[in-house]
């Protein structure tokens, strides 16, 4: 059995058409993810009904508020808290001291926000 190499064109072709079927293939998958997507979006969600909520009146704050003690210590006690709960080892830790960063670049916030929203 002998083979004869294709021409120019036959091979255009073969080509086209061989890109062809992966374009196709690429599109299929990639409508199945959307709607597998869209199947299981609301899936682990119990509906609950929209209730109004009620109207709280915002006060405008003039001055700036000055950190005590007390609001130090509340927020450490907060922020211990929060670290309680997402340790799931039960290892022991005493938060003595919180230091706000405020001059942080944008990598180092985009950082944050993606560890912060980011589901697991």
């Amino acid at each position: 059995m002998t083979t004869q190499p294709l021409d120019f064109g036959s091979s255009l072709l073969v080509t086209v058409i061989g890109m062809a079927i992966v374009l196709f293939g690429l599109s299929v998958l990639i409508f199945l993810i959307k709607a597998l997507v869209k199947v299981t979006q609301n899936l682990g969600q119990k509906k609950e009904p929209a209730q109004a909520a009620p109207a709280v009146p915002v006060a405008a704050v003039s001055e700036p508020v000055e950190e005590t003690e007390e609001n130090e210590d509340e927020l450490i006690a907060v922020i211990t808290a929060a670290i309680a709960c997402m340790m799931e080892d039960g290892t022991a830790f005493k938060v003595r001291h919180v230091k706000r960063v405020n001059t942080a670049p944008a990598w180092q916030k985009a950082g944050r926000e993606e560890q912060i929203y980011s589901r697991y």
